[in-house]
């Protein structure tokens, strides 16, 4: 049954990042090559209502207290690099290539296996002694949550209002002013065909990933949504018939919400890639996956789930995450546009 409840929180995940079309590396990237600043406010907003939360539910006793280790500086800011530089040549993160296996792109499924042998490669393979050496590095307690002068939901909640009142200025600034026509109408439309706003579906994505700590607890894990050690999982039950829990069904839902969406939006259709982007998806999927385990974590959970829970580790990912999406951008996919534009 709890096994059962990470499926369902997979598909909602799944539903609401295609039905938004939403995608960290792509709003980041958006940040450096189109100018819009105000894509900052997406993922904070769902840091804050996921925190908001979830500190709620630890203060009620819901859920235990985060058990955050230390940390190396060092592996941690050359994971969380390597990672952005790598969902930026995946055209996506990891999250992004288990959303493109659901809707039909054969090299969503291509990259979700390079990922996947690489982190296990980095995790428990060939890579492991180099791991295990890294994490001796510049170590540092991760303890910033126990220290804060007042409590984490009060910050929690003062970010959120703010941010809230931020999204609704966006919303009004960003919105379509014109309808486009659609194949469906009703419910189907609206709920399979329809792009709903990112303002909104930010709000959405935060609800659950808290809520996820819940049920995930209720499996006897403690932690929130996660996509690396779930993809490991999977390998180490199909190659040496370990045990899946929570998360591993997770990870399945998320395919599974793509391709419902798609399929009842009329838009799935089985795409072939072209040569260049194989090769750079088989390059992107390697960091990707490597980075993941030496950043403790990817743009899901360091991201999106580690910032909620005040960990030092995570916002510290965050920042290296986001520096490598922006190196790669300045000096790839904008570098490539100029010479398109050029010639």
């Amino acid at each position: 049954m709890h096994l059962l409840s990470g499926l369902l929180f997979g598909v909602l995940f799944g539903y609401f990042l295609k039905r938004s079309r939403f995608c960290a590396t792509g709003i980041t990237r958006d940040i450096v090559m189109e100018g819009r600043t105000y894509n900052f406010i997406y993922i904070p907003a769902i840091i804050f209502t996921e925190a908001f939360l979830y500190f709620w539910l630890v203060g009620s006793e819901a859920v235990p207290a985060p058990a955050l280790a230390p940390f190396s500086l060092f592996r941690i800011a050359l994971g969380s690099l390597m990672f952005g530089i790598g969902a930026v040549l995946c055209n996506g993160c990891i999250a992004s290539s288990l959303i493109k296996c659901g809707d039909g792109r054969l090299i969503g499924w291509l990259s979700v296996a390079v990922f996947t042998v690489s982190a296990y490669t980095a995790k428990v393979g060939a890579l492991k002694s180099i791991t295990g050496q890294l994490n001796t590095i510049a170590v540092v307690p991760d303890t910033v949550v126990t220290q804060l002068p007042v409590s984490p939901i009060f910050l929690a909640a003062v970010a959120m209002f703010l941010l809230y009142i931020g999204l609704h200025r966006v919303y009004r600034h960003t919105r379509l002013r014109f309808t486009i026509p659609g194949r469906y109408t009703g419910v189907r439309h609206i709920l399979f065909e329809k792009v709903w706003p990112k303002e909104i579906t930010v709000v959405l994505i935060g609800i659950i990933m808290a809520l996820g700590f819940y049920f995930s607890n209720l499996a006897g894990r403690n932690g929130g949504f996660g996509i690396t050690t779930p993809l490991i999982s999977w390998l180490q039950f199909v190659g040496f018939g370990k045990s899946i829990g929570w998360a591993s069904t997770f990870v399945v839902g998320i395919i599974l919400g793509s391709f419902a969406t798609t399929m009842l939006g009329g838009e799935f259709a089985v795409v072939r890639p072209k040569a260049k982007p194989v090769v750079l998806t088989v390059i992107g999927s390697i960091l990707m996956g490597i980075g993941a385990v030496w950043a403790s974590g990817c743009f899901v959970g360091n991201v999106m789930v580690g910032t909620s829970q005040f960990s030092m580790k995570a916002w510290y990912s965050l920042v290296f995450i986001y520096l490598g999406v922006w190196t790669a951008t300045r000096l790839y996919l904008m570098r490539n546009r100029d010479k398109a534009q050029q010639s």
